[in-house]
C-alpha cells in the first residue's frame, strides 16, 4: 500500500468517526454485528446508531448472544412490517385513550426528544379490560416506531446518537389494588417489551409529581424492572416539580396542561379518554368457545401446536391463561424448530405476558407461504408453578 493510499484510507476512517460521532472501536463492533444479522436486517433499520444501541444495551454479553437478541427484534419487525409504521396515522381505537406524546426537543440535553406519557390520566385498567395485550401492542407499536423515526431523523441530521426523554406525568394518579396489579403485571410486561425491542432508545424515564404512595410502590416494583431501565429512572416528587423538571427540558417542550401562575409551558398534548365499563370484555355476553382445549404446561416447559398450511389458507387461534405465560406464532420450512427465539415470527412473540388473562388473545390470519406454523405457549419463566391454558387452534 502506498503512502497516498494509506493517507486516503486514514482520512476516510477519521471522517466516518467525525460524521457519525462513533469511536473506531465501536465501529469495528458494529461491522461485526452487522455481518451476523445481515440476512435479517432491513435497509431502513440498518444504520450504525441502531446497531450501536444493541451493543450498548447488552455490553456484558458475547457478540453472538447480542446478535441472537437483535434477530429476535428483526423478526418482529418483519412480522409486523414495523419499518412502515411510523408513516401511518394513529387510528387504532386505543389511540383515543392513549394519546400521542412527542412535544419537541429537550433544549437542555443534546439530541434528546421529549415524549410525555400521561400516566395519571390514561385509563390503563380500562384498556386491559377491553383489549387483549396483542391489540394493545398493535396500537403501541405505532408510537414506538414514531419515536424511533424521530431519533433516526435527528441522527441523520446531526451525525450524533439521539434519545427519547420519557417524561411520565403522574398527576391525578390514585392508589388502589388495581393500580398495584397493573404496575406489576400489564405495565411491567410493556416495559419489558420496550427493553427487549427498543434497546437504549430512552435517555431517562422521568416520573414527575410523584406522590409518596407512588414512591413506595416504585420501591416494590424497582427490582422487577430490567437493570438498564432501573438505571434510567429519575423520580421528581410533588414539591416544586414544575421547576425541577426544567433541568431536563425547556418550557416549549413540556405540556401546557401543567400551566399555572408561575409557568407557561408550550407543548401541546391531547387529554386521554376513559373506557366505558360496558365495553369491558367481562361485561359482554360471549359465546362459549367450543372445542377449546385445556392444556397444563409444567414449570420450565413449553407447549407447541404445529400445523402445515398452504399459501392462502387461514390460521386461527384463541388463547387465555390462568397466570403469566409466553405466547407466539412462528413459521418454518421444517416441522421441528430448535430455537423459537430466533425463528420467523408470524405474529409477535411475547416471552412473558401478565395473567390471568383478562381478554383472550385471538386472531385469524391468511398465510402467505406454504410452511409449518407453530403456536408456542411457554411456562419457561416459572420455577415451580404449572400453567393452565385454554387453547383453540384451527386451520383451513
Amino acid at each position: 500500500m502506498s503512502l497516498l493510499d494509506f493517507t486516503e484510507k486514514s482520512l476516510r476512517v477519521i471522517m466516518t468517526v467525525l460524521e457519525n460521532d462513533i469511536s473506531p472501536e465501536d465501529l469495528k463492533k458494529i461491522k461485526e454485528l452487522r455481518e451476523l444479522v445481515k440476512d435479517d436486517i432491513s435497509p431502513y433499520y440498518d444504520t450504525d446508531f441502531n446497531i450501536l444501541r444493541w451493543l450498548q444495551g447488552h455490553n456484558t454479553l458475547p457478540l453472538a448472544e447480542i446478535a441472537r437478541k437483535m434477530k429476535f427484534h428483526l423478526n418482529l419487525r418483519a412480522a409486523w412490517n414495523l419499518d412502515e409504521l411510523h408513516k401511518k396515522e394513529r387510528n387504532h381505537p386505543i389511540h383515543k385513550h392513549w394519546k400521542y406524546g412527542i412535544t419537541g426537543p429537550s433544549g437542555h440535553m443534546e439530541n434528546v426528544i421529549v415524549n410525555i406519557e400521561q400516566c395519571g390520566k390514561t385509563d390503563y385498567t380500562g384498556m386491559m379490560e377491553t383489549y387483549s395485550i396483542l391489540e394493545v401492542m398493535r396500537a403501541r407499536m405505532v408510537d414506538l416506531e414514531q419515536m424511533l423515526a424521530h431519533v433516526m431523523e435527528m441522527e441523520a441530521k446531526t451525525g450524533k446518537q439521539a434519545w427519547i426523554l420519557y417524561v411520565m406525568d403522574i398527576t391525578g394518579l390514585q392508589y388502589n389494588k388495581k393500580l398495584y396489579d397493573l404496575v406489576t403485571g400489564s405495565m411491567k410486561s410493556l416495559a419489558d417489551f420496550m427493553a427487549d425491542h427498543y434497546v437504549e432508545m430512552i435517555k431517562y424515564f422521568v416520573p414527575v409529581c410523584v406522590p409518596s404512595f407512588a414512591t413506595a410502590l416504585y420501591v416494590v416494583v424497582r427490582p422487577l424492572l430490567p437493570e438498564k431501565t432501573r438505571e434510567k429512572v429519575r423520580l421528581i416528587g410533588e414539591t416544586n416539580w414544575r421547576d425541577d423538571v426544567l433541568q431536563y427540558a425547556v418550557h416549549s417542550s413540556l405540556p401546557s396542561i401543567w400551566n399555572n401562575e408561575d409557568h407557561t409551558f408550550g407543548g401541546f398534548i391531547e387529554l386521554p379518554v376513559s373506557y366505558p365499563t360496558d365495553g369491558y370484555y367481562s361485561a359482554k355476553n360471549h359465546s362459549v368457545i367450543k372445542n377449546a382445549q385445556t392444556v397444563n404446561v409444567p414449570y420450565g416447559k413449553i407447549h407447541v401446536v404445529t400445523k402445515f398450511i398452504k399459501q392462502g389458507g387461514t390460521l386461527k387461534w384463541w388463547v387465555r391463561g390462568n397466570r403469566n405465560f409466553g405466547f407466539g406464532v412462528f413459521y418454518s420450512d421444517e416441522e421441528q424448530v430448535s430455537d423459537f427465539f430466533i425463528a420467523k415470527q408470524f405474529s409477535p412473540c411475547f416471552p412473558c405476558m401478565p395473567g390471568p388473562t383478562l381478554v383472550p388473545m385471538e386472531d385469524e390470519v391468511i398465510v402467505k407461504k406454504d410452511a409449518y406454523y407453530h403456536i408456542w405457549v411457554s411456562n419457561e419463566k416459572s420455577w415451580w408453578r404449572s400453567l393452565e391454558v385454554q387453547l383453540l387452534v384451527e386451520s383451513k
